[in-house]
């Protein structure tokens, strides 16, 4: 091949590459953005639907849903990843005319088995957070980052094996159910 047909053949390659990509954004990022229910503060991160905080290489589970769903926000993707979703407030707990606030619940917390002495990032999913909710590992208070109505983030390492329970209050007292996380001595296995 002469340098010119190389030349013509490596731009097209470019090419094919960049509407690729451009393709995937326009479906995955654009879709999400543009949803009412998505959260503010995730719009425009690609890793939403990918690993790689730059978007680029494997989809996360999200990201797999997404495509699988023909890159439509369904009812079944909000209620299936409802920590990338603003959620509907439910109030069939109170009754009319009171102003008594919801209590907090938990639902989930990824992961829910953590490696001991590791520093991880937990995600505490669940509904009625109210910005300044802090999480409590066995009744301690916990440094706890609000990111929604929905879900906070702890930082944390744990320090002893074994089963630690998991709940979060509001500014306003109110507690939520406790959940159970598992910590692991991987240190013995050695």
């Amino acid at each position: 091949m002469d340098m010119q047909k190389i030349k013509l053949l490596l731009f097209f390659l470019i090419f094919l590459l960049t509407i690729n990509a451009g393709y995937a954004f326009s479906n995955c990022q654009f879709k999400y953005d543009s949803d009412k229910r998505s959260l503010p503060e995730l719009r425009g991160m690609c890793n939403v639907c990918h690993f790689s905080p730059n978007g680029a290489g494997p989809q996360n589970e999200f990201g797999r849903a997404f495509k699988g769903a023909g890159f439509k926000i369904t009812d079944q993707l909000v209620k299936q990843f409802p920590e990338f979703f603003k959620q509907p407030e439910d109030n069939s707990q109170n009754s009319p005319g009171t102003e008594e606030p919801l209590s907090p619940s938990i639902t989930r917390i990824k992961p829910p088995k953590v490696k001991i002495g590791s520093m991880i990032a937990l995600k505490i999913q669940g509904k009625n957070f109210i910005e300044g909710a802090k999480a409590l590992i066995d009744n301690n208070e916990t440094l706890t980052t609000f990111k929604s109505n929905i879900l906070l983030i702890v930082n944390f390492v744990f320090n002893a094996a074994g089963i630690h329970e998991i709940k979060v209050q509001n500014p306003d007292g109110s507690e939520s159910n406790t959940v159970k996380i598992k910590v692991k001595d991987t240190t013995k296995n050695k």
